[in-house]
């Protein structure tokens, strides 16, 4: 578990978001008084979630660098896509304005912030977190964080967050209620260039895909199966996924048209 704090100097509306945070979850805050996280940690003898102004960040208990939802690579995506140009997972995805999407790995959202942007105000976006910690951090920071461009800042605004394993999930869903679904687990190998990602291993889930998760996707997406995984990975073939080559990337988009897929 972890505790709950603010930044050094915070705002009454930071401490009351912290405050509801740490009632919701039935979690412990503490005041800061000035202390560093190490000596909160230390103390407590567990992780610590702060609160600040415009994010929140995570330490794991043991660590020294902490995590925190940031839009990441969805901001110069989204400007591309506003530009005219592509993006390989919305051609992967073949989404449209719109369109309903469950991204069931949802991570630190960026995926889903590009895709909300696509499927736009008349269309949804729900992404699956199964840490717990993760899907608060990523929920609380969709709602604060401000960038410059405000098309960012609404598909931020629009994605719905739930903490559930996707198999679970899925299992309660009807028929065909999404349009879309993406997959994108914890890579097999790991990829240097994805050092940002290092605070958020130690708590991912490492569960690969697996086929009862696959046969409930087909049955809940009435459009898409989309898939990113790094190149080596075996699951593009197993699951008869249509592969998207990229000849400069470690990390490949596969997709299955339901209608004229094999199964």
């Amino acid at each position: 578990m972890y505790i709950v704090t603010t930044c050094l100097r915070p705002t009454d509306e930071v401490l009351a978001r912290a405050h509801s945070h740490a009632a919701t979850y039935d979690i412990r805050f503490v005041e800061r008084r000035k202390q560093s996280i190490q000596t909160l940690m230390e103390r407590f003898g567990q992780g610590v979630l702060v609160f600040d102004k415009r994010r929140v960040e995570f330490t794991p208990y043991g660590a020294e660098e902490p995590f925190f939802f940031h839009p990441s690579s969805s901001v110069f995506r989204i400007k591309q896509l506003v530009r005219g140009g592509h993006d390989p997972l919305v051609d992967a995805a073949n989404i449209k304005a719109g369109d309903h999407v469950l991204d069931c790995t949802l991570g630190l959202g960026s995926d889903s912030i590009v895709m909300s942007h696509v499927v736009g105000p008349t269309g949804t976006v729900t992404g699956l977190e199964s840490e717990f910690i993760t899907a608060q951090l990523v929920q609380e920071g969709l709602a604060v964080w401000v960038e410059k461009d405000n098309a960012v800042n609404e598909a931020m605004r629009r994605i719905q967050v739930i903490h559930r394993e996707a198999l679970d999930y899925l299992k309660t869903c009807e028929d065909g209620q999404y349009d879309v679904i993406y997959f994108d687990p914890m890579f097999e190998k790991t990829i240097s260039e994805s050092v940002h990602l290092n605070p958020l291993r130690a708590i991912a889930n490492p569960t690969p895909l697996h086929d009862e998760v696959i046969n409930e996707a087909y049955r809940v997406a009435k459009k898409r199966i989309v898939l990113k995984a790094h190149f080596e990975s075996e699951a593009f073939e197993k699951y008869h996924f249509k592969r998207l080559i990229r000849k400069t990337s470690k990390f490949h988009y596969g997709f299955i048209d339901i209608e004229s897929s094999p199964i």
